[in-house]
């Protein structure tokens, strides 16, 4: 791509520098000529260099935007890994909360049983 854009912009120079001898023959002109086409290739040489400018900073540009992704991606991974942790803690609430309704349950049971053992105690003591 640089070569073609270096060719496009020497193109012009050259039909800019052909038009401009062509227009001019006597010698002042030749000479304002050649100072234009002095002044057409200066600026050709500018028009490089910032496209060099430009072409590494677009470079920079492209790297700091894979440095983004890749944290974007880390980000991403490390949300799941809590979405996970998050997940197993609820299932984990839910067991546990089942577990301690079995336990309150056998509790009233035992106390239903202590209860009437109690007053079994209690009716044979009478006796």
């Amino acid at each position: 791509m640089n070569g073609m854009i270096s060719f496009v912009i020497g193109a012009g120079v050259g039909v800019a520098g052909s038009y401009l001898l062509n227009k001019n023959q006597n010698s002042e002109g030749k000479r304002n000529s050649k100072e234009e086409l002095d002044s057409l290739y200066n600026e050709n040489e500018k028009l490089r260099q910032r496209y060099k400018e430009v072409e590494r900073q677009n470079e920079d540009l492209i790297a700091e935007l894979e440095s983004l992704r890749r944290k974007m991606k880390s980000t991403g991974d490390d949300q799941d890994d809590l979405q996970d942790e998050l997940d197993d803690a609820k299932r984990k609430v839910k067991s546990l909360t089942n577990e301690n309704q079995e336990l309150k349950r056998k509790i009233t049971e035992y106390q239903a049983a202590c209860d009437s053992l109690e007053k079994e105690v209690t009716a044979l003591k009478a006796k």
